[in-house]
């Protein structure tokens, strides 16, 4: 039997295949929100992004949430977690978004108090919470049908550093997982540690095995693992720096290598307020980007995988306040920078040789107090 397309105008033809390769393009992005939401409802925001055009879509509310600020999606179910409240509790929630409407599947408190980073681990079989101002780090079990198991372990984090002002208490700020699923890093802005946990997955559990100093005062708030897995990126929120460490796939131990300005004392010295926000690595390794909050800009790193030295080259202003965070597109053609005091996304492509931004015009899209940016 003939096929029925045989018969179709090759004008019509041409047509339904640009048709498919835009869907192919199209990425799904979703923003959390948080603080002032320009009078729009609090919650979970969705668009999409086309990797060929780079052209965001009018941003529409998925999931209607209070203290919906952090969002992660598990690596196997369409189910996404986010942080926020359940009767007036801070809680982390799983939400299905495997249809044409999000449908709520449960919630679990923290047990310490808002979260401020959700992450889960590679195999989707737990979720870890990091609480900033609880000064804690709970884990949730996560069944099959992607909702969260009771809350399986409560930590308390230990001693600040006490160099900073910001410094009076540990502050647990992220959850980086190791290439390998072993190990969990925390991030504690307060201790100025790096705490790293080795991970059971079949009791939902966290053991200690050891800790990193960052350096004094710096607050090590987010960080990356470089796609080669030998080394580890840690972006130093107070004094707007990336700390580069040597990771050990077996120990899971960290060594610091050196640490690297993102803003020159001259360029802090125009705002009355700075603060470092988020770091990115491009898929291809070479390129590292951080986000500074007051200074309102992107600053771009050459990254040499062979000794480990990072170098900044560039700082790009992001058309729009405070960016909270930013994300690189699957493809690493570009980056999407949220302004939270602006409710704006902006895109700027990447060049893939230099790692340099170049804005796109007329790109900003409203978006309600962004404060994160995931990708489908």
């Amino acid at each position: 039997m003939n096929s029925p397309y045989c018969s179709l105008p090759s004008s019509l033809s041409f047509v339904l295949v640009a048709m498919m390769a835009a869907a192919a393009a199209a990425e799904t992005v979703y923003f959390g929100t948080g603080g002032n939401n320009a009078g729009q409802p609090a919650g979970i925001y969705q668009s999409n992004f086309d990797e060929e055009s780079g052209k965001l879509t009018q941003a529409k509310l998925a999931t209607k949430l209070k203290g919906a600020g952090w969002v992660t999606k598990h690596p196997v179910y369409d189910v996404l977690y986010s942080t926020g409240n359940v009767n007036g509790e801070a809680s982390v929630l799983a939400i299905d978004v495997s249809g044409s409407e999000s449908i709520f599947l449960n919630g679990q408190e923290t047990g310490g108090g808002k979260s401020c980073y959700i992450t889960t681990d590679q195999t989707g079989k737990l979720l870890i919470s990091a609480q900033y101002g609880g000064g804690s780090v709970s884990v949730f079990s996560i069944s099959g049908d992607g909702s969260l198991g009771p809350r399986s372990q409560l930590i308390k984090h230990g001693e600040p550093s006490r160099v900073h002002k910001n410094q009076k208490s540990a502050h647990p700020h992220y959850v980086a997982i190791s290439p390998n699923n072993r190990f969990a890093y925390v991030c504690d802005l307060g201790m100025d540690k790096i705490v790293v946990y080795e991970i059971d997955h079949n009791e939902a559990q966290l053991k200690e095995v050891s800790q990193a100093s960052a350096i004094a005062g710096g607050g090590p708030r987010h960080m990356k693992f470089h796609p080669d897995g030998k080394f580890a990126l840690v972006l130093n929120e107070l004094t707007l720096s990336v700390s580069v460490f040597k990771y050990d796939a077996g120990s899971g131990s960290l060594t610091m290598v050196g640490t690297t300005e993102a803003l020159t004392s001259a360029e802090k010295s125009l705002n009355t307020f700075n603060s470092a926000s988020e770091i990115r690595i491009h898929p291809n390794g070479k390129f590292v980007y951080t986000g500074n909050r007051g200074h309102d800009s992107i600053s771009i790193f050459q990254f040499d995988s062979a000794s480990g030295e990072l170098q900044r080259k560039d700082v790009m202003h992001t058309r729009g306040a405070w960016p909270r965070n930013f994300n690189l597109s699957p493809s690493g053609e570009f980056l999407l920078a949220a302004g939270q005091d602006t409710n704006s996304v902006t895109v700027f492509k990447v060049d893939q040789q230099t790692g340099d931004l170049q804005y796109q015009q007329h790109s900003s899209t409203f978006v309600p107090g962004p404060i994160c940016v995931m990708f489908d």
